[in-house]
């Protein structure tokens, strides 16, 4: 026989219920026996209260027998459960959410998260309840490691290395992001993984992150990681040759990793590394480029003819361009327009 049974229809992967439950186990588990039943849920949800109370499915046909019932929303299962008491969790602004709770006469007492709540469900449904706000343990959280990475993923940019680093991060228990912004349609399933569209401003979020991630097979220069380390971001590379030659210290301005990945210093990586001062290796471009004025041989205002190969509506001539239609633009409009793939050049 359980003492205190709680009942929630479906466990979700997140939700202000399956909170409560973890709270009131956090709270209150060790000295109350605790069960929650419920239909579906969520493994991970699931596995998570499982630390804190018991968890149970509940299966068409079972009596649950317990001293006290609490039954949340859904009271589909009041006529299985024999209690000595029976009470309603009231949860929702009910006469906001314009939703009307299950009612049951077994129910002798319902408990409301709060003011707002009793007082809804009181003006919405005309019955008393008693508030008893949800339980939180104040936690000191954890620092979240946010790591980006800029890059094509062609096959030299070591996809299978990046798989391997978020693996070593995942057994170790580090809470981190990873934002990967890549062209590629390769990505990898991991909820803390984030494939992004790739975007011209990239350098303000490498300077946002914690590190800019490059473990590529070999790199000619390697912009992303000079980009990074002149915006005082640390960077995690392979071994490849360049990156000691663009000024990449192991352990002052990053990590320098082996290629066979058989080692990643996670602790150290996830404490961080003190602020460092970097300067880019200098060019010779003004030795190499010819002095002097030129001109441009191309007019962006002479007339060119184009068509239309996809159907879509023209903002400047403010109407909807049929399939093969032409017209005549000035080039440097027909430039915008060909590189959107909505027109061919036809003349001009």
């Amino acid at each position: 026989m359980n003492t205190n049974v709680f009942y929630f229809r479906d466990l979700n992967v997140i939700g202000g219920i399956e909170t409560f439950f973890y709270q009131l186990g956090l709270k209150y588990g060790k000295d109350f026996d605790i069960t929650v039943y419920y239909r579906t849920g969520n493994p991970q949800q699931v596995e998570k209260l499982s630390k804190v109370v018991h968890v149970k499915r509940y299966r068409d046909g079972q009596t649950i027998r317990c001293k006290r019932a609490f039954l949340c929303f859904s009271l589909d299962i009041i006529d299985h459960v024999e209690a000595e008491e029976y009470w309603q969790m009231l949860h929702g602004d009910y006469s906001a959410i314009k939703v009307f709770p299950d009612r049951n006469p077994k129910i002798q007492m319902r408990v409301a998260v709060s003011e707002v709540v009793q007082e809804s469900y009181r003006d919405y449904i005309g019955e008393n309840s008693i508030v008893c706000y949800n339980p939180y343990t104040p936690q000191k959280p954890r620092k979240v490691l946010r790591l980006i990475s800029a890059t094509r993923l062609t096959a030299e940019k070591g996809y299978n290395r990046m798989v391997t680093l978020a693996e070593y991060l995942d057994k170790a228990g580090v809470p981190y992001t990873w934002d990967i912004y890549t062209d590629s349609n390769k990505p990898f399933e991991n909820p803390s993984v984030s494939f992004r569209t790739p975007r011209t401003d990239i350098v303000d979020f490498i300077a946002d992150a914690d590190y800019l991630v490059q473990l590529s097979d070999t790199e000619g220069y390697c912009y992303t990681v000079v980009e990074a380390l002149c915006a005082g971001t640390p960077v995690i590379v392979t071994d490849f040759k360049v990156a000691h030659e663009i000024g990449v210290v192991n352990g002052v301005n990053g990590w320098v990793l082996p290629m066979d990945m058989h080692s990643v210093p996670v602790d150290d990586i996830y404490k961080g590394l003190k602020k460092f001062k970097y300067t880019p290796p200098a060019d010779r471009w003004g030795e190499l480029l010819v002095p002097g004025e030129g001109y441009d041989e191309d007019d962006p205002n002479r007339p060119v003819t184009i068509k239309c190969k996809r159907v879509y509506f023209d903002i400047e001539l403010k109407r909807e361009m049929g399939y093969g239609e032409t017209w005549t633009v000035p080039m440097s409009r027909a430039d915008k327009l060909l590189d959107l793939d909505l027109v061919d050049w036809i003349d001009g």
